[in-house]
């Protein structure tokens, strides 16, 4: 097998990063595979007051792997998504907010507003229970926008999936 021909690929807007709450595994691997087919660039585990885990093991980042480059390759991506080890809550709101735009999913959000072309745009999805008040008071003094997703309650593997197709309409309006 040999190398015929080799093209650039630029990215075609913004990074697309999902902060993402440790879930139960298949619920987290369901939105980790489901994102990484709409465009997702980067996924970011983190702990919160209410998350479900908050060390998923060796073993499964390795599955996460096989998962996230396997809907690389369905969805015709050509480049593989970045799986950062899970951190902390306050962690990940000083990374998010350093890269560009905040949008965090929550059921009592407002629409989302065109984004802008910015570094990156970070997807916040807490953990089934919800961000508590001090986690979702972080993440408004830190700017971050609170959009709904639906006029639903979704599930957060759901709702990771909607906001991320909610961004990417917002950066072709």
């Amino acid at each position: 097998m040999a190398v015929v021909e080799c093209n650039e690929v630029r990215p075609a807007g913004p990074r697309l990063d999902l902060a993402l709450a440790c879930l139960r595994k298949d619920a987290f691997e369901q939105a980790v595979k489901q994102c990484t087919e709409l465009g997702v660039d980067r996924f970011v585990p983190f702990a919160s007051d209410k998350s479900h885990l908050s060390d998923y093991g060796k073993g499964f980042f390795d599955r996460l792997g096989r998962v996230t480059l396997a809907a690389m390759k369905q969805s015709f991506r050509t480049t593989l998504p970045r799986l950062e080890p899970v951190c902390q809550f306050e962690d990940m709101v000083a990374q998010s907010s350093e890269s560009g735009a905040v949008v965090v999913g929550d059921s009592d959000g407002g629409a989302l507003e065109p984004c802008a072309a910015v570094g990156a745009i970070t997807i916040v999805v807490g953990p089934e229970g919800g961000l508590n008040a001090a986690e979702r008071e972080v993440l408004s003094s830190a700017g971050a926008e609170f959009v709904s997703a639906s006029t639903h309650r979704l599930r957060s593997e759901t709702s990771a999936a909607a906001l991320t197709t909610l961004v990417l309409a917002s950066l072709r309006a």
